[in-house]
């Protein structure tokens, strides 16, 4: 069972990765969970723009643009930009971060058995699974920078520059895996935490898996005017919605243990089930690597430079490893028989419940998140009836989700913006006159909004989506 450092194995060791995956998407999806937060949307309708109309900055803001990429190249590659293609390439994607998360095991653990354990863990914990099915890059950017630092243990140049070329493109997905990168980087170079590789290869490596970020300061510089000029846009979108600097460096550290307490349970169990058996060495360079991440993540919060909501999903590699970790460790605690085993399986029984019936209920509880049913209804219903040159009523950021539904976002006119950086007009909605005008201003031919007195003169809706309506505006 004891392999070298590699990916090969039996084909059947990734054929029950993906069937474990697409069991616990199916759970999921079938407990009605959609989305995360608003998030989700967005991203969508970022993808849909891209699809329609693709260039190399799909958002021209902060956002980084590989998954708008994948998504919107996938979308326009197929010729739809419905929600659903949204979350079928979500879906893939999962599969896609499982199968890379054994690639993975296999490289940090000798034992073909453990490594399959530990791909489970990491596939099928809570955050894993929702994020599996998400239209948000978290997991599928988790899964690549994990990959990234496994192949630290490899003595193989190739497969160094492969995962220099997965953080290059986790780079370009989200900001966290900058800290990755440059830890993989400095770890490449510390034999204690890397195994040696051709030099040529080695620096190859440090230059593919840093030239996401070169990239993207370039990009900025050149189009911004600022190399940092997305870190003065979040920096500006804290400020702006106000906050406690100090509770946000230290959300991270308190995150990473209150979001997934079962993992760190067993994690307990299983380390002292092994005695003074000491971890792998080839886990020393992600370890030091994702340390410096959850360290530099902390201080960019303290100066309101990092993400501005879940901020515990950056923290998806940190848990991904402690997974595969996890994994191989009770394997081999299995495997060693005799009372070790039934001291681990009758803890195990005891902290799972544990977690999952007290103290994730208590404090890391994992709801219904964004539930988006209506939103997303009126917006096929919009897509179904041809509408176009919609008023769309903003309440908060559920729009995202009727622009998202309609696979269209170009047909919307929004009714005002939440982004607190700019000045509030107020609803159109609060009175006849004001959404009168907005009308005429817009050229609106259609409305959706929730009935209320101002929506009056509009008459009857053509369709109901729960509290929602859609309208065509009365000929003049």
């Amino acid at each position: 069972m004891d392999l070298e450092p590699g990916l090969s194995g039996p084909r059947r060791d990734w054929l029950l990765v993906l069937g474990a995956r697409a069991a616990a998407s199916a759970a999921v999806l079938a407990s009605g969970f959609r989305a995360v937060s608003d998030d989700d949307y967005a991203r969508v309708v970022l993808a849909q723009e891209f699809a329609a109309s693709p260039r190399l900055d799909p958002t021209g803001t902060s956002w980084l643009p590989f998954p708008f990429w994948v998504a919107g190249g996938s979308m326009h590659l197929f010729g739809t930009t419905s929600l659903l293609a949204a979350r079928v390439v979500a879906l893939l994607l999962g599969f896609a971060s499982s199968l890379l998360l054994l690639a993975a095991a296999r490289l940090l653990v000798r034992n073909r058995n453990a490594a399959l354990l530990g791909a489970l863990f990491a596939s099928l914990f809570p955050w894993s699974v929702r994020l599996g099915v998400a239209t948000v890059p978290e997991l599928s950017t988790a899964a690549l920078s994990v990959f990234g630092l496994a192949t630290l243990a490899s003595p193989r140049g190739c497969l160094r520059v492969a995962g220099a070329a997965a953080l290059f493109a986790a780079t370009l997905s989200r900001y966290e895996p900058w800290f990755v990168a440059a830890g993989f980087v400095v770890a490449g170079a510390v034999p204690a935490l890397s195994a040696p590789v051709r030099p040529s290869l080695r620096r190859l490596a440090a230059v593919l898996a840093l030239l996401g970020p070169l990239a993207w300061l370039g990009h900025n510089a050149v189009a911004h005017g600022a190399p940092l000029h997305f870190v003065a846009r979040v920096s500006a979108y804290h400020r702006a919605v106000g906050g406690d600097a100090a509770l946000a460096a230290i959300g991270y550290p308190l995150g990473l243990l209150r979001e997934e307490p079962e993992l760190w349970l067993l994690a307990v169990v299983v380390t002292l089930s092994r005695g003074r058996a000491a971890p792998p060495p080839s886990l020393r360079g992600p370890v030091a690597a994702l340390a410096a991440m959850v360290a530099a993540l902390s201080l960019a919060a303290a100066r309101g430079g990092a993400p501005t909501h879940h901020n515990a999903r950056a923290l998806l590699a940190v848990w991904l490893v402690v997974a595969l970790g996890l994994g191989a460790a009770a394997w081999h605690a299995l495997a060693a028989g005799g009372r070790r085993r039934m001291a681990l399986v009758a803890a195990g029984a005891v902290v799972l419940p544990l977690g999952g019936l007290v103290l994730r209920p208590w404090y890391a509880r994992l709801d219904s998140m964004a539930a988006r049913a209506d939103e997303e209804r009126i917006g096929a219903l919009v897509a179904e009836r041809g509408a176009d040159a919609v008023l769309l009523e903003v309440r908060d950021f559920g729009f995202f989700a009727v622009q998202a539904g309609s696979g269209a976002p170009a047909r919307f006119v929004l009714d005002r913006t939440l982004d607190p950086r700019e000045p509030d007009r107020g609803s159109s909605f609060r009175d006849e006159a004001a959404l009168r005008q907005r009308v005429e201003e817009s050229g609106a031919r259609h409305v959706v909004a929730r009935p209320c007195d101002a929506t009056r003169w509009l008459g009857a809706p053509l369709a109901m989506a729960g509290a929602l309506g859609l309208w065509r505006v009365p000929s003049r």
